[in-house]
């Protein structure tokens, strides 16, 4: 069966469909290390997700979905955690923009690559991997694209982890440890045990201790980038 290195877990998973198998391609892992666990939806699993969501999706959707849902599931009780967000990379580190579906965490993060070409590009465009290794959080890319087709095999330090609300005027605020988990805990796969969700609620109180937030208030013009280069960028060199 097919191993995948993917932020540093070796992972068993099986693509069916050729969606999810290019976009595991960059992730094959060869070497001699076993599988730490297995991310294979069962048949019934894709159907019943199939006719869940919204219409004129794919079973290839369906996987990629699915897949990343018994992944998420899997790492959360080994430190780690998947962030529903797009995650930039900038002079060397990650920052996350995450927000609800359709706020425009890619539009924003789209803008970043306008106004500074190469000095940025995005790691993961909707599903990386956030996990401190010896103190230092990291943001790890995953094959888990949300259908962006961005999904790069990297891990990087993280800068900051970034709400983002739409709003007409551009302005940053720093959340509270409450409004922190509240965020966060929208932005993963929810629990659906008391075990998944006393591992989730260590892994929140990690990131928290280690790992700066920030709220962007912003709407499209370009000088939201500014304002987020400003009060966030600055603040974690």
């Amino acid at each position: 069966m097919p191993k995948y290195l993917i932020a540093d877990f070796i992972v068993e998973i099986e693509p069916k469909f050729d969606y999810l198998k290019k976009l595991c391609e960059p992730f094959l892992y060869e070497g001699e290390r076993s599988a730490d666990f297995s991310a294979i939806p069962s048949a019934s699993y894709l159907n019943s997700l199939l006719s869940r969501m919204v219409e004129g999706s794919t079973i290839d959707e369906a996987e990629e979905f699915a897949t990343a849902s018994i992944f998420n599931r899997k790492i959360i009780h080994r430190g780690s955690m998947l962030v529903h967000s797009s995650a930039l990379v900038f002079d060397g580190k990650a920052y996350l923009f995450s927000a609800d579906s359709g706020v425009g965490k890619s539009t924003h993060t789209k803008m970043w690559l306008k106004g500074f070409g190469s000095k940025a590009h995005i790691l993961n465009d909707d599903k990386p991997v956030v996990k401190i290794k010896n103190e230092v959080p990291l943001c790890c890319g995953t094959p888990f694209d949300g259908g962006s087709g961005i999904a790069n095999n990297e891990t990087v330090p993280v800068g900051a982890i970034i709400f983002i609300e739409r709003s007409d005027d551009n302005f940053v605020t720093i959340p509270d440890t409450k409004e922190i988990v509240q965020r966060l805990y929208k932005s993963t796969v929810k629990f659906v045990n008391k075990s998944d969700g006393m591992s989730l609620l260590s892994n929140l109180d990690n990131l928290i201790r280690h790992i700066k937030f920030y709220v962007l208030h912003c709407n499209t013009d370009d000088s939201a980038v500014d304002v987020a280069y400003n009060n966030i960028i600055k603040n974690c060199k």
